[in-house]
């Protein structure tokens, strides 16, 4: 189950999909109703423009550089490409790794993380890698947890897997809305690439522009590992609307203080948030990301939902318990109605 379901529930405010509270920016928006105009014609199968914008960005060769719909058809694409026999999944986690080992027929074993150190991956937890799994996933930031992995962690786990032999991939979906990038620790990943060929790096687009509509991510790694990957994609798996948002949201981010506003803004709404969920009583997570774990009531979601706001039920990660939920962080106005919504709720239970 993932969050978003606004199909099957009445909902009038969605926090249970994580999304950049900016908003999509209109460089991007523009460069989609752009591209309708190319509808008659087929995508550029090997994506160079696309690659290009990328590869601008990031600072890395076209040739370690795939687009995708998004970061879950890069991860099935990836894992596809690494066909292992075993793999290694940090709990809790997105339900989407186990589903794409799962579609390759890998069973992943699984490593809790400690519920006391905020679900954060630990020097510790790496020994959960002394089997040599031919696989593990990691993800910075940390989904549903919201903190980001320590640098030195995951350099020691780099320099562990290529000693065993393990392939990584990192997930970043959210890493360009998190503290660590508002920091400036986002450049050096593009350069582990050139240093460590088993890593792929996977980085979400349809989380930063907040389309989730038009999918849209990119995979980095060695040039081998990527032609494997483009081998598991269909034939122009980008429609032209992806390209044309693809290419202006790179150019956009060099340009613009687009990034740096999101944020300002995510920091801001994620402590606000993060203050009202403790003042209400209720136990948070600390965070790093454009979302809160946090633990209350057994009926809370049932409560929110019956009056039009959904969450994400927690419930269904591994390791987490009835009463585990994660909101996004949205805009001031939003997350101010949450909070009196979250109040009412409370005192009437």
């Amino acid at each position: 189950m993932h969050g978003g379901d606004i199909y099957r529930n009445k909902v009038k405010l969605d926090f249970s999909v994580n999304l950049n509270p900016l908003g999509p920016p209109r460089e991007v928006l523009a460069a989609m109703h752009a591209s309708i105009d190319r509808a008659g014609d087929y995508p550029d199968e090997r994506q160079e423009a696309v690659r290009e914008a990328i590869s601008q960005y990031e600072r890395v060769e076209p040739c370690c550089i795939a687009a995708g719909c998004g970061a879950s058809q890069l991860i099935l694409a990836a894992v596809r490409a690494a066909a292992p026999k075993s793999a290694v999944v940090f709990e809790p986690s997105f339900s989407g790794y186990a589903y794409a080992l799962g579609a390759c027929g890998c069973k992943a074993r699984q490593v809790m993380l400690g519920e006391a150190a905020g679900f954060a991956l630990t020097w510790q937890d790496l020994e959960g890698l002394k089997d040599h799994p031919d696989l593990v996933f990691v993800c910075d930031p940390a989904n549903p947890a919201g903190n980001n992995t320590a640098d030195e962690v995951l350099q020691e786990l780099l320099d562990l897997t290529r000693d065993m032999g393990t392939r990584v991939i990192l997930d970043e979906s959210f890493l360009l809305l998190s503290r660590k990038a508002a920091e400036g620790g986002m450049r050096s990943r593009a350069e582990w690439i050139r240093r460590y060929d088993h890593l792929y790096i996977i980085r979400s687009l349809t989380k930063l522009f907040a389309l989730p509509g038009i999918r849209m991510g990119y995979v980095m790694s060695a040039p081998e590992n990527i032609s494997r990957i483009m081998g598991q994609l269909p034939e122009w798996n980008l429609p032209v609307t992806a390209e044309g948002a693809i290419i202006a949201g790179m150019k956009m981010l060099e340009e613009t203080d687009y990034l740096a506003r999101s944020q300002e803004m995510i920091a801001e709404e994620r402590d606000y948030l993060a203050k009202e969920l403790q003042g209400a009583g209720l136990q948070v997570v600390e965070s790093d990301a454009p979302y809160l774990l946090f633990r209350g009531p057994d009926t809370l979601y049932d409560d929110l939902l019956s009056r039009g706001i959904l969450i994400r039920d927690c419930s269904d990660f591994t390791g987490l318990s009835k009463g585990t939920y994660r909101i996004a962080v949205r805009e001031h106005a939003a997350c101010e109605t949450f909070c009196e919504t979250l109040r009412e709720v409370l005192y009437e239970a």
